[in-house]
């Protein structure tokens, strides 16, 4: 089976040093192999042509697409967050508690440190760290519906 084509262009160009791939969203097939989808909508399109038990994982590429669209008013970039006085950062995740911005902060911390400890060993992938705001809701890739 070859990559995926897109129909259209994509919305936006990738940034110089991702490491992705050629779409913005990421299938990985349970023998290893990846195919790469321009858009949300061609993703609910391979998942009905694909046997869904033969799909391992769905990425998105949150490193180009967040860069391009200005990050989403549901999700907050975790690199930013960490550099974020506390009481601001609080602010930024939703007003939240001091316990629940301890919690976010040594988690969103401890993700930085292994993705930056992976990408020093050779890995390929930069994947983006986002952390999801108080009381929002954020769409999970993999969970979109199939078409029967």
């Amino acid at each position: 089976m070859s990559e995926l084509v897109a129909v259209s262009p994509p919305r936006t160009a990738h940034r110089a040093d991702c490491t992705f791939g050629p779409g913005y969203y990421r299938l990985i097939l349970q023998d290893g192999t990846r195919r790469y989808c321009q858009s949300e909508a061609e993703i609910v399109v391979v998942r009905s042509l694909l046997l869904d038990k033969s799909i391992r994982h769905i990425q998105r590429d949150g490193y180009c697409l967040d860069q391009q669209t200005g990050g989403t008013p549901d999700v907050l970039d975790g690199e930013q967050f960490l550099a974020l006085p506390k009481d601001e950062a609080m602010r930024a995740l939703g007003d939240v508690t001091e316990a629940e911005y301890i919690r976010a902060y040594r988690a969103v911390e401890d993700a930085v440190l292994a993705r930056d400890r992976a990408i020093s060993a050779g890995a390929r992938d930069r994947p983006s760290i986002v952390i999801k705001r108080k009381g929002r809701r954020v769409a999970d890739v993999a969970a979109l519906p199939v078409p029967r």
